[in-house]
């Protein structure tokens, strides 16, 4: 009888993992059928390879062709300093796309263990993560990015920076919020009795059950950085001249629109539009699928 016992135990647990492991499956498969996982994918093969297959050369004026209209030569018409707006759209999205992700990336991997750490041990460590929090979030963002383009200059990096050191509390709270009802869960005990260092339970067990959470964040935060870039190039204070990005081209296309010539900054406001909605909505499925397999 015991051994019937067992035996049935270990039929239910190896069918568990079957049903597991197809729920899996059919997850990822709904999620690559989805209009907006396609989306997001024509974004990133265009940031790779945009600039390759792109018609005209992005940076080279023509004064001669300038604010032409669309039409089969110009697809998106041509900007006030001749240069093709199609061509320019596109190469921009490298722009976006790496500034947004590197940022992201760079405040998560800091974000991350730090909020691990903090849930995980409290005391002082997460008073003073907590009150590091706090201050970064007091400010406004563009008010935030001003001041340190003020101190540190205006470029490329910077603005990578400035991307990095605004995500690492977003990251920081949201790792802790769900790390710590985790602390005194049964695995983790489990682990705790089983002579696993602290290290070992920290991001062997207890980080990856809190990387659903962050993934789909990221998508989320990769929207918000790409306005916050745009923002920041139509205020002057982002990307610099001739090399492409779509806030610099919606401010340097909007003098001209009261006289018709609309299509140098519309396209590019199109771009942002089409992209934040994407990565955003990207996201919230990620979220609603991690909840749904938890």
């Amino acid at each position: 009888m015991a051994i019937s016992n067992n035996q049935n135990k270990k039929l239910s647990n190896e069918q568990k993992g079957t049903v597991r492991k197809k729920t899996s499956k059919e997850t990822i498969l709904r999620m690559i059928s989805t209009p907006v996982f396609w989306g997001v994918f024509l974004i990133v093969f265009l940031a790779l390879f945009g600039e390759i297959i792109v018609p005209h050369d992005p940076e080279q004026p023509n004064m001669a062709m300038r604010l032409e209209p669309p039409s089969a030569e110009y697809w998106f018409g041509t900007d006030h300093m001749g240069m093709d707006v199609f061509s320019r759209v596109i190469a921009a999205t490298r722009t976006a796309l790496s500034i947004a992700m590197l940022g992201v990336v760079l405040g998560m991997s800091v974000g991350v263990p730090l909020g691990v750490v903090s849930a995980y041990y409290g005391g002082i460590m997460d008073d003073i993560s907590s009150r590091f929090v706090e201050v970064i979030q007091s400010f406004p963002m563009f008010l935030f990015a001003i001041a340190l383009f003020i101190m540190i200059g205006v470029g490329y990096l910077n603005l990578l920076l400035i991307i990095a050191i605004y995500n690492i509390p977003v990251f920081l709270k949201l790792v802790r919020s769900v790390v710590l009802p985790m602390r005194n869960c049964e695995y983790v005990l489990a682990a705790r009795c089983a002579g696993n260092s602290q290290a070992s339970v920290l991001f062997r067990h207890i980080l990856p059950n809190a990387l659903g959470p962050v993934l789909s964040q990221f998508s989320i935060q990769g929207a918000y950085a790409i306005q916050i870039i745009a923002g920041l190039s139509f205020i002057g204070v982002g990307i610099e001249p001739p090399q492409p990005e779509w806030g610099q081209m919606i401010m340097r296309g909007a003098p001209h629109i009261v006289r018709g010539y609309w299509w140098a900054s519309v396209f590019p406001g199109l771009a942002i539009f089409l992209s934040v909605i994407l990565m955003h909505n990207l996201g919230h499925r990620l979220m609603s699928l991690y909840r749904r397999e938890v």
